[in-house]
């Protein structure tokens, strides 16, 4: 039995060990990036199953270098189901196995609209339709019989229309063209320190392209901004909402406002009153030379919501989000807000810009019952 323990201490150590050498070793976490994107912002909903249907539709999940069955994907609703927030995450036991690149696209924010008698609420919309009769489509849409149109046309008649149409490859359809030039253009020969191309809804537009008071309203367009697109240190807009009427009807409620700095960015500017500032601001360069399609959602009164979400339109990547549950959007003797599309911008600095020529497409306004 004696001659037994020495072999017997061996195995023991040895066993002893590997146990250790195992218990030194260590994994690193694999490297990947899971994300969830969605291809709607706005979901209107008849029913639960036809809510499920649509939220299956609308979002897409990247696994990256992870299963599908390694990761949990989750929807939270508010508690009136007027929101869901949908998530991926990696489940519990797996957590130490993958170490994601960047958490920040791991959720996304829908909002939702119940209408059982109309439950996809369709909006007015413009649409290119070929070039041709540019300002009589423009108008047909947005104030028929009427002039919603603004334009430098008055100083130089003989360049023609400053707003075409032409087709697209990239879209696959027709879309509109805002042509600014840097000289002579100017302000329908009203001002000459600056220079506007829009398009609006004003007071003679029908009703329902005019936002009031305790009505939600969601605006969606295209746009793109040409490869070397140029801005100033003053203002650029690309987009405003004004309300008329009252002692504040001059300073715009919001606007998209491009901005040249170090380096250029794009605004988000806001004004309560007569005293406008940027909310949220982005570098413009991503936007630039790349369609891309912008959903806008506000609800009008002095307990207002606004909402703002810009994605390319080729993968879908949202480049800018913003949103504000509690923000005033109705001033003192207002009658209406109205939109405006285009291109208007200061020359201030005029050695800062040069002819532009920004496309716009598909644009569409929806005012929904709450």
């Amino acid at each position: 039995m004696k001659k037994c323990v020495f072999p017997i201490l061996m195995v023991v150590l040895l066993f002893a060990l590997n146990s250790c050498n195992k218990n030194d070793e260590t994994t690193e976490p694999i490297l990947t990036d899971i994300s969830i994107t969605s291809s709607e912002s706005l979901i209107a909903w008849a029913d639960n199953d036809d809510l499920m249907q649509k939220l299956d539709n609308a979002l897409y999940y990247n696994y990256g270098n992870a299963l599908e069955s390694e990761t949990e994907k989750q929807q939270i609703f508010n508690a009136d189901t007027t929101q869901v927030i949908a998530t991926i995450d990696f489940k519990i036991g797996f957590q130490n196995t993958y170490n994601d690149l960047n958490p920040n696209n791991n959720l996304v924010t829908i909002q939702l609209i119940k209408n059982v008698e109309n439950p996809s609420p369709q909006g007015v919309e413009l649409k290119a339709d070929g070039p041709g009769n540019t300002y009589d489509l423009i108008t047909s849409i947005l104030a028929p019989g009427y002039n919603p149109i603004e334009v430098p046309d008055c100083n130089h008649p003989e360049f023609g229309d400053h707003i075409d149409e032409l087709f697209d490859s990239e879209l696959n359809t027709n879309v509109f063209r805002f042509y600014i030039h840097a000289s002579p253009d100017n302000d329908r020969c009203i001002n000459f320190d600056r220079q506007r191309n829009e398009i609006k809804t004003y007071d003679q537009s029908p009703d329902n392209l005019l936002g009031v008071d305790n009505e939600k309203v969601v605006y969606k367009w295209k746009f793109k901004l040409k490869s070397g697109f140029q801005t100033s240190p003053n203002f650029t807009h690309l987009h405003q909402l004004k309300s008329v009427g009252g002692s504040l009807a001059s300073m715009p409620m919001y606007t998209l406002t491009a901005r040249k700095g170090n380096p250029d960015k794009l605004e988000l500017r806001y004004a309560e009153t007569d005293d406008q500032n940027t909310l949220t601001e982005t570098d413009l360069a991503p936007f630039v030379d790349t369609w891309l399609e912008v959903t806008e959602i506000i609800k009008y009164g002095t307990s207002g919501t606004y909402e703002i979400e810009i994605k390319k339109v080729s993968d879908n990547t949202t480049l800018f989000a913003y949103s504000n549950f509690s923000i005033i959007n109705w001033r003192a003797g207002a009658t209406f807000v109205r939109p405006k599309w285009g291109i208007y911008r200061s020359l201030l600095n005029a050695q800062d810009l040069r002819d532009e020529e920004v496309l716009f497409a598909d644009f569409s306004i929806t005012e929904i019952d709450e």
